[in-house]
């Protein structure tokens, strides 16, 4: 969901703390939800260099490949690497089900699609630290692009011996691209493209939100003073429950207070999904949070050296060579267009900008719907999968 997980989830959750019990597909993992949908599943491993091990979900084929030759290696297959956003999982990839989400309809058109975990997630471990140990929590979008996904790149490269594959990134996944190119150009030579959904680099227009999380509340040193070493959904829960009616969203505060942040879009609010997609929401690092603040703060796409108010040391962006597609939504206020727009003029002055253009006709699409828009098949899903196709036959 990226950002705006952050900043909505400290003023809402707990639809689920009704009486009413959740569908099942709130508490199956991603391997089991994909199982339950009759698609190939496979899990893979990767331990990173600085010792995250992080799990990988790979659909090598779609339904009707899959049953016709029974090749779930899928050796030679376009291959795509799927990127989720801050307090996200590969399941925001598949919880809307076939017909509706991305990881499906990609693989019916015949690509083999990984999906990432970025360290910090139920899908992710260290080889020595805990979960209860400081140390673990002790990273941002920065590690992510240093560590995460080279690693998980290389994964997919070596296990199916192709040269290079396409990516695809939503929020902190575009803030992770960007910051790996920024660190790690060589791997200009792994990826054929990247389409950035929601590209998060430049976020003054949240400046006003970021001075009184940090600066006026001081809320993640706060609560690190109260022992808390992470922001888990548990703790978010208990402080609001009951507060949320999402089931009645035209009366509902936490949701007025959601679409003022990211733009109205009640039309493709689902209403049944919305208590799953909450129930499965993954811990942040207190780093992450504070990463994205400076950001904001200092209006510029800075590391995190010298911390939140240290110098601003702006990521490299020209060490980008690959093309870039950025997809931002006509109502997103959350990632708004005119700092997209900055990005853009970067990726174009360095001859890298494949387009830059609203994600789909419908005038109210927010950062939500990228991912849980109602429509999110016909609506973007299926066109962006076209799209892909274009990108891909252009370049590889």
């Amino acid at each position: 969901m990226g950002l705006l997980k952050v900043l909505c989830c400290l003023l809402l959750v707990s639809v689920y703390c009704e009486a009413e019990v959740l569908r099942k597909e709130a508490y199956m993992t991603v391997p089991n939800l994909i199982k339950a949908t009759g698609y190939p599943i496979e899990k893979h491993r990767v331990t990173t260099a600085d010792g995250y091990i992080l799990q990988m979900h790979r659909i090598p084929a779609g339904i009707r490949s899959a049953r016709r030759t029974g090749d779930l290696v899928a050796k030679g297959k376009r291959a795509i690497l799927v990127v989720h956003g801050l307090m996200g999982s590969s399941g925001d990839f598949v919880i809307m089900g076939p017909g509706r989400s991305l990881t499906y309809l990609l693989a019916d058109a015949g690509y083999d699609v990984w999906l990432a975990n970025l360290r910090g997630n139920m899908y992710t471990s260290h080889v020595s630290l805990n979960r209860n140990d400081k140390k673990f929590w002790e990273y941002s979008f920065h590690e992510h692009g240093k560590y995460d996904l080279p690693a998980m790149i290389d994964k997919v490269l070596n296990v199916t011996g192709l040269d290079k594959i396409m990516y695809l990134g939503h929020s902190m996944g575009t803030t992770t691209f960007f910051t790996m190119m920024s660190q790690r150009p060589e791997y200009n030579e792994k990826l054929i493209a990247s389409v950035a959904l929601a590209p998060s680099a430049y976020l003054k227009n949240v400046k006003p939100i970021a001075n009184l999380f940090l600066n006026v509340l001081n809320l993640t040193n706060v609560l690190k003073g109260q022992g808390m070493m992470s922001l888990q959904p548990v703790l978010m829960q208990s402080m609001l429950a009951n507060v949320c009616n999402l089931k009645q969203p035209e009366r509902d505060l936490c949701t007025t207070f959601i679409f003022a942040l990211v733009g109205e879009d009640y039309e493709q609010y689902d209403m049944d999904m919305a208590p799953i997609y909450l129930y499965r929401i993954q811990p942040a690092s207190w780093r992450q949070l504070e990463h994205y603040g400076k950001l904001a703060l200092t209006g510029e796409f800075t590391t995190f050296s010298g911390g939140l108010y240290g110098p601003i040391k702006p990521y490299n962006i020209s060490n980008v060579k690959i093309p870039v597609s950025l997809l931002y939504g006509e109502n997103d206020q959350l990632t708004v267009k005119p700092q997209i727009m900055r990005l853009a003029d970067e990726l174009k002055a360095n001859g890298v900008l494949e387009e830059v253009r609203p994600a789909c006709s419908w005038p109210k699409f927010n950062h939500l719907d990228f991912v849980f828009a109602k429509d999110v098949g016909t609506l973007f899903n299926q066109p962006l999968v076209k799209n892909i196709d274009r990108i891909y036959n252009k370049y590889a």
